[in-house]
């Protein structure tokens, strides 16, 4: 009983201590703070938002505390501009040889036919009624293409930017109706319109020279090889790194080879492709 009423009595001893103030708040929005100021509160105290002003009741040693922590948090939010480059490159080589002509006499003959009409370099060696014809192809090619956007923000706060255009996609669907008793159809042709767009999401938060970053970027590119299909590389991730470096935050890498044979000639295609995404955030003062 006598433990029971000393903690009563303490209780009531730190609730007469208490202090009641309003505290301004200059750029940061009480929102952000509150998480900050909360586990230092002594026991028994508060804090919570009114207009742009914290409300805290505490102790006066723990509000004095209070204050010189808010003092470091309430400070101007650094200015940033945030680049995004999205990097394709691709490349793609065929190599080919070939033997064909005819060689013989009265009794015998032998003719090696051409495989195809390619394009390359030609030897050929002729005798008589006798031909040998060599072919040579050796051919590679490359492409490139950098996509960079950039968007200001403040730390600590999100950013969205977007830029893209609508494609006209041509479709074609047949229409069933029922004439006389009879099944009619018909093909009709239209066009669509399809967003192609690119663009990312960011939030920044920075710690001294440090950034940490929550990203997504996207990108859409129509598909050569299948008429109206969109090409979509993404990517969501968190990074972090110094301000002023490109960090990169993902990327895919692509390689393809084929070969073939034939009487007398060998040939051989291959592709590769890669594709990056980088990030780099600068303070802006």
């Amino acid at each position: 009983m006598v433990w029971v009423l000393f903690v009563i009595a303490a209780s009531a001893v730190d609730a007469q201590n208490m202090v009641l103030e309003v505290i301004p708040l200059r750029y940061r929005t009480a929102q952000d703070v509150i998480p900050i100021i909360q586990p230092l509160l002594a026991r028994e105290g508060s804090v919570s938002g009114l207009q742009g002003q914290l409300v805290v009741r505490t102790t006066p040693a723990n509000l004095e505390e209070i204050k010189r922590i808010l003092a470091s948090v309430d400070t101007a939010p650094r200015r940033l501009l945030i680049t995004v480059r999205q990097d394709a490159d691709a490349t793609r080589s065929e190599r080919s040889s070939e033997v064909s002509g005819r060689i013989g006499s009265d009794r015998a003959r032998v003719i090696v036919p051409d495989s195809g009409d390619r394009r390359g370099g030609n030897v050929v060696l002729r005798d008589g009624d006798d031909r040998l014809r060599a072919r040579v192809l050796d051919t590679r090619s490359a492409e490139s293409d950098r996509n960079t956007q950039s968007v200001q923000v403040m730390e600590g706060r999100e950013a969205f930017v977007r830029v893209g255009q609508s494609v006209p996609v041509p479709q074609r669907r047949v229409q069933r109706t029922v004439v006389g008793g009879q099944v009619v159809e018909q093909v009709v042709d239209s066009v669509e319109y399809r967003d192609v767009t690119t663009g990312f999401y960011v939030l920044p938060r920075v710690s001294g020279d440090r950034v940490t970053l929550d990203i997504s970027p996207q990108r859409e590119m129509l598909s050569t090889q299948v008429p109206g299909g969109v090409n979509v590389q993404r990517v969501v991730t968190t990074v972090s790194g110094r301000l002023g470096e490109w960090i990169e935050i993902g990327g895919i890498a692509q390689d393809s080879s084929e070969q073939q044979s034939v009487l007398l000639g060998r040939g051989s295609t291959g592709a590769s492709g890669s594709r990056r995404v980088l990030i780099r955030v600068e303070e802006l003062r």
